[in-house]
Order: structure tokens, then sequence, then C-alpha cells
């Protein structure tokens, strides 16, 4: 029985750069003159966006799902977090990190790709309800960790008390061990509720 646990189990190699993809689309959106023409290079990446928006989501989800197991499985022996490449940071490193950049750009980008899919497709589109309380979950995930700068061991998990009263019927491990295997992060954002 080893006494490490790994901080990312390999989902994390399953995520996309979300924020560059996304400003990357609009630069190319913004180059065009004309609304035809920005209507038309929207819809050409709308469903990969879509795409991406879930991948990540899935992704937070995948981090609560495994801090939760971490701190369950481990809570009468705690255990070395290894590979924790955070800890690596100096101390100006970590007064510069942002570490809700990603999340709050998401977060801000839920409402403009509602708005956008309306404006470009003249479509509705919702955002999932699940997706906005995952993401919310993770984002009080990260402030109560601290972004995971100083994050050694299992016992020093903490975990928002909503996620800390859920209860799973299915073993986490084994969900996330096939999620890696599949290279799909998505069965982890729609095993449960997280609202």
């Amino acid at each position: 029985m080893t006494n490490t646990v790994k901080f990312d189990p390999g989902i994390g190699e399953l995520t996309v750069d979300f924020n560059s993809y996304v400003n990357e689309v609009y630069s190319q959106m913004m180059s065009f003159r004309t609304i035809h023409q920005k209507r038309a290079r929207f819809k050409l990446y709308a469903n990969k966006i879509e795409k991406y928006m879930k991948n990540n989501i899935s992704f937070y989800a995948g981090c609560l799902l495994w801090a939760y197991y971490l701190y369950n499985e481990n809570i009468d022996s705690p255990k070395e977090i290894e590979g924790n490449s955070l800890l690596n940071l100096t101390d100006e490193q970590k007064d510069d990190y942002d570490y809700m950049l990603q999340v709050s750009f998401m977060q801000n980008y839920f409402e403009s790709f509602e708005r956008d899919m309306l404006y470009y497709t003249g479509k509705k589109y919702v955002i999932p309800e699940n997706w906005k309380n995952i993401l919310s979950l993770y984002s009080e995930f990260l402030e109560l960790n601290n972004g995971f700068v100083d994050l050694h061991k299992t016992s020093e998990i903490k975990l928002p008390k909503k996620l800390e009263k859920m209860k799973f019927s299915f073993d986490i491990n084994k969900l996330i061990e096939k999620a890696i295997k599949e290279k799909d992060l998505e069965m982890l954002s729609d095993v449960a509720d997280f609202g």
C-alpha cells in the first residue's frame, strides 16, 4: 500500500485551453467586416465551443469528485499528495497566480454564448443548470483551497459543504479511470446533480 496519492489522476491531460480557443475564434470573427461573415464564422465554430465548454466543465466535475474521493478514502490515514506542480511556485509567483482566471472566464462566457447563439444562429441556447452548479461549486472549492498552492496532504483538502454532504452511488475511482481510459471526460459531469 502506497503512502501517496496523485494530485491529478490523469484528467488534466484531457482538457483544452478553452480561454485561448474562444479568444481565437472571436478574434477571427472580428476580423470580418460584415455581419453575414461573422455569423458564418460563429456557426462554423459554435458546436466546437460547446464541446470544449462541456469538456472543461466535466474536468471541473472530475476534480470535485477526485477531491471528494481522496479526502474520504484517506480520512483515517492521510496521505501525501504527489504531482502538485503548484508547490514549486515561488512566493512571488504565488502572489501573481490568479487561480480563478479560467473559472471566471467560463462563468462570464456562459451568458455571452447564450446571447451569441441567439444573435448569430437565431437559435435559443440555454447553458445546462448542472454546468452552472459544477462551476459554482468548483469556484468555491478553489477559494477554500487557495488554488492548491499549499496542498500537501489529503487531510488538507477542504470540501465545499454542499460537496461534503453529497453521496454517490458509484465508485468514483473506477469512474475516473474509465473516463481517462476512454478519453471521455463528459461522463464525469453527467453522473450526478451538483446543485
